[in-house]
């Protein structure tokens, strides 16, 4: 099914099913018109062709949720300074893959404040998603909740269920992901709750993040100081503010123009370069098989290449490491940045990992800013259902010195086939919306400066760290079977004087305090 039959689809089929609701007026008569007439706001609740009927229900979550809020009717002098001028809610800056990022510090919310408050505080929220919904209703946004020096008073089950369900359930195809920072101990027993009322897909799109690691979604220049970043920004409300663009375009930010990968024609020497791989995971045609590494015949002893290479395989295994992106159609292993490791004499290369997760076959094609840098392999494909591709990225020798400010592109989209000549034609004449597009960077590094740990280095490391937690675990025990030791005998002994002495030892004994308090004369303490 094409974009248009989709459209038609949920439109015909929204009508038929809540036609009561429709009657009842449960939905605002403009968001009913909108449907019909808005193309591109129809396509914000299609999550794939093999989930309309998912996109009809949730066209009935949102539009009800938007009636009660009335959304369409709020303004900022709905809830005015009191709650926005608190300083917890607002867009500034991206993430690494250009998504805006829309700050919530959640000290600033109050489980005890008032019912009025906390009403006025998610319309104040909904009020900031829906006018950037509006503005671009593709361009998605990360969520920041920045639970920086938050105490039980922030503990707020049902304002966080608030926030997942906006974006579940009310502007479903507009969350990139949740970036949870800083949370503190306390609420772990509170997210095991919220995690239980999520699917597996939306468990994925949260991520915790601290500060030594949060700088893997989103560069340091664009994070406070406090997060270990260099911006000073602080948020200032100005009465009126929300009649300009949620988030102004920044000028920093250029538009980069990717052009077509060359694909990789050199010739392969499988006596030099043969890589062990899992079963039945090429394609069926030819040019997208996977090329292996081409080595001169003066290199042929040089292991750190082997190694290079090994650590790439091994990075493209750990899909649960931070260096893997689930987009909507494909899992990307690196997530953000392809190495290219120059100086030891051999071919500089990187390797993408794609794998499809989804139950239909997904096309694949990866586009670059620096073609005559660049020879990649295979460029294009399709990749069947739960099966792996693994894209060769090669540098070539004489451009080594500086692809710092060269960029991928990995496109991918649904199809139905599973052979063809030309994969990407595929791409010519397919809707922008139905095509999931992933960034990457590029960087360099010698092998005089960063040595690359092996896989049996990486093992030991695990071994000793291992065996340094079991020595501390026995100690922990021969500990714990000390003084269980030494209660034993207590008790033992006491049990025994009991029955040798009787209950006038015990009386005695337990009578010492007060003779304590009597002098010789009888005159108490």
């Amino acid at each position: 099914m094409g974009v248009n039959d989709n459209i038609l689809y949920i439109r015909e089929n929204f009508s038929k099913k809540y036609a009561e609701n429709i009657a009842k007026g449960d939905y605002d008569a403009r968001d009913l018109q909108r449907l019909q007439n808005d193309t591109e706001f129809a396509c914000t609740y299609i999550r794939g062709d093999h989930r309309l009927d998912e996109g009809v229900d949730l066209l009935h979550s949102s539009f009800k949720f938007r009636n009660e809020m009335k959304i369409n009717d709020l303004t900022e002098a709905d809830f005015g300074k009191d709650v926005i001028d608190l300083g917890g809610l607002y867009f500034h800056k991206k993430d690494k893959q250009g998504h805006r990022i829309l700050w919530l510090k959640v000290k600033v919310h109050k489980k005890d404040a008032s019912a009025e408050f906390l009403t006025l505080e998610k319309k104040g929220i909904a009020f900031v998603v829906e006018k950037a919904f509006y503005n671009n209703p593709f361009s998605q946004v990360v969520v920041l909740l920045d639970m920086t020096n938050c105490g039980l008073v922030n503990m707020d089950i049902d304002f966080v269920q608030y926030i997942i369900s906006l974006f579940k359930f009310y502007y479903p195809t507009f969350l990139a992901y949740i970036l949870i920072y800083d949370m503190p101990w306390i609420f772990n027993a509170a997210w095991r709750v919220i995690k239980s009322w999520l699917s597996a897909e939306a468990v994925a799109k949260i991520k915790f993040v601290t500060k030594t690691d949060i700088q893997n979604y989103i560069s340091p220049e664009d994070l406070p100081p406090y997060m270990g970043g260099t911006d000073t920004f602080q948020f200032v409300y100005v009465p009126g503010m929300s009649d300009h663009s949620p988030y102004p375009e920044d000028k920093t930010y250029k538009k980069v123009h990717f052009l077509e990968a060359q694909e990789d024609t050199r010739s392969i020497d499988l006596s030099l370069t043969k890589v062990e791989s899992e079963p039945d995971l090429s394609l069926d045609h030819n040019y997208n098989k996977p090329v292996l590494r081409h080595r001169s015949a003066g290199n042929r002893n040089n292991n750190s290449s082997d190694v290079r290479r090994q650590q790439s395989l091994n990075r493209s295994h750990s899909f649960t490491s931070p260096s893997t992106f689930a987009g909507s159609l494909l899992t990307v292993s690196p997530a953000e940045e392809l190495v290219f490791q120059v100086g030891d004499g051999g071919d500089s290369f990187d390797m993408i990992s794609l794998t499809n997760s989804l139950p239909v076959p997904v096309a694949f094609k990866v586009k670059t800013t620096a073609p005559e840098k660049f020879r990649v392999r295979p460029s294009a494909g399709i990749i069947k259902p739960d099966k792996k591709e693994e894209v060769y990225v090669y540098l070539v020798p004489e451009f080594n010195a500086d692809v710092a400010k060269d960029k991928f592109l990995v496109m991918a989209m649904e199809t139905t086939v599973t052979n063809v000549a030309d994969p990407n034609a595929l791409f010519k004449d397919a809707p922008r919306d139905k095509i999931m597009q992933h960034k990457m960077r590029c960087t360099t590094v010698s092998s005089r400066d960063k040595r690359v740990t092996s896989p049996d280095e990486n093992l030991a490391s695990k071994v000793e760290q291992l065996e340094k937690q079991t020595k501390s675990l026995q100690m922990q025990l021969r500990l714990l079977m000390c003084v269980q030791f030494v209660t034993a005998v207590a008790l033992i002994l006491v049990m025994l004087a009991y029955s040798c002495y009787g209950e006038e030892l015990f009386s005695r004994f337990l009578a010492l305090p007060f003779d304590f308090c009597n002098d010789p004369y009888g005159r108490k303490c």
